[in-house]
């Protein structure tokens, strides 16, 4: 039987490797331009170290053969995700997770002779309850006096729209629907308050790194121009992650976010609706469910014991915020809180929708329109 491929355009910017389907299940292929940092990953115990960390997408290597394998290095099976989300879906601490989870990643590869080279929020992923970095490709070999070239971009991606949560609105996380390559960091300094610039975490990787963007931003300079040595490259790595520490949001104050308490509902009514629920649940027996409305996530944990994967969708960022501490305190793992305006829902991305990942596990679906 002949194998049916599709290539997933999206994937070839990277000419590292690229993914593809065939029949429909996922791959990624390596080119020979990668195997020499492959190579170092796999053999050096970095991948191991990652994966049993939880921060590191496992995946498995794999032969297939045709004119299409021939001149690559390397075909992986990656793990699949249950459900692919966007950075501007998250509320403020999953951001603040996941930047945490990729500076421990950039930490323990430094340790291991690697450096990342990407440290783009769209990289990581909430699997099982906790971030993880779904490209296995983001590494390679750390060269002597190397600066971290995705500097930039985890400024852009995550201290940029963490800053802007904390010190002026929760909400402006929406920016990052309309600047998919990260925050602009002088339009990022010119809303963060004066005060920001008494900080000197702020006034070095926002302030003046805008700067410093803006005057470089019309010269051609070549990759790794200018030396960083080790120890200097640590400190920044240790600055960033107690900035990104040090912000902080306190989910309160919002109409939804404190709905269970105010509620209208008897203790009757809403064990009558918890019934309901657990009802169609039995009837149905989904794999999947989607809460729309879910608010701090009271009813989608009716599905969650039942080992049900559930999607928690909600417009207030206070109520998706309470949901993912209380996952995260709970360590639920078949839970993913997420913020959704359904008058205004996710847009495709960059050309394909969530479903042109092809990272889903397949399942039946159900529907819960739940009005808490």
């Amino acid at each position: 039987m002949n194998a049916e491929i599709s290539y997933l355009s999206s994937s070839f910017r990277d000419p590292s490797g690229f993914l593809f389907l065939e029949n429909g299940t996922l791959f990624r292929s390596i080119t020979r331009l990668y195997q020499q940092n492959y190579d170092h990953l796999m053999q050096s115990g970095l991948y191991n170290k990652l994966v049993e960390s939880n921060l590191l997408l496992p995946h498995m290597e794999v032969s297939l053969s045709g004119k299409d394998f021939d001149h690559n290095y390397k075909v992986i099976q990656p793990e699949l995700l249950s459900f692919v989300s966007y950075p501007y879906e998250w509320c403020f601490n999953q951001i603040k997770d996941a930047a945490l989870a990729l500076i421990e990643i950039q930490k323990q590869s430094l340790a291991f002779n690697m450096i990342l080279k990407d440290a783009s929020a769209y990289n990581m992923q909430f699997h099982k309850g906790k971030p993880i970095l779904i490209d296995t490709l983001s590494f390679e070999i750390y060269k002597e006096d190397q600066p971290w070239v995705a500097y930039r971009q985890f400024c852009q991606h995550f201290l940029a729209p963490l800053s802007l949560m904390a010190f002026r609105d929760v909400r402006l996380s929406q920016l990052m629907r309309i600047y998919i390559d990260g925050l602009p960091l002088d339009l990022t300094s010119k809303l963060l308050p004066m005060s920001t610039w008494f900080n000197f975490s702020f006034l070095s990787h926002i302030h003046l790194h805008a700067k410093t963007q803006k005057r470089y931003e019309s010269k051609a300079l070549p990759r790794y121009s200018h030396k960083v040595r080790k120890d200097s490259l640590i400190a920044l790595i240790h600055h960033l992650e107690s900035a990104i520490t040090g912000l902080k949001w306190l989910p309160a104050g919002s109409e939804w976010s404190e709905y269970y308490n105010d509620t209208n509902y008897s203790q009757k009514a809403m064990q009558h609706k918890q019934q309901l629920v657990d009802y169609y649940l039995v009837e149905s027996k989904p794999r999947t469910v989607w809460d729309l409305g879910a608010n701090t996530g009271a009813f989608s944990r009716i599905a969650m014991h039942k080992d049900i994967h559930t999607i928690a969708f909600d417009l207030d960022p206070a109520a998706v915020e309470k949901n993912y501490l209380q996952m995260r305190e709970n360590k639920e793992t078949k839970i993913l809180p997420l913020c959704l305006d359904l008058a205004n829902p996710t847009p495709a991305m960059a050309g394909h929708t969530k479903n042109d990942f092809h990272w889903l596990k397949g399942g039946r679906l159900i529907l819960f329109l739940l009005w808490h």
